[in-house]
């Protein structure tokens, strides 16, 4: 009897740990959807995320010190 008694012990433990991993898991944020279009910045030609350029126009830069440079 306390054989049968330590095995629902046991597997209620495995039952508990799967339960907590399983929550656990659903709820980290999801991944993004796709990739990011990257562009090129139009003074020393280096590719580099949308979101991280500054823009001006039409055209990308790396940062506001090349299109400042780009523009004189």
């Amino acid at each position: 009897m306390l054989k049968l008694l330590l095995l629902a012990i046991i597997f209620w433990l495995i039952y508990a740990i799967l339960k907590h991993y399983r929550n656990s898991v659903q709820k980290r944020p999801p991944s993004r959807s796709g990739p990011e279009d990257m562009v090129q910045c139009a003074h020393c030609h280096v590719h580099l995320p949308r979101s991280e350029s500054v823009k001006s126009g039409a055209l990308h830069y790396c940062s506001d010190a090349h299109r400042q440079q780009h523009q004189e």
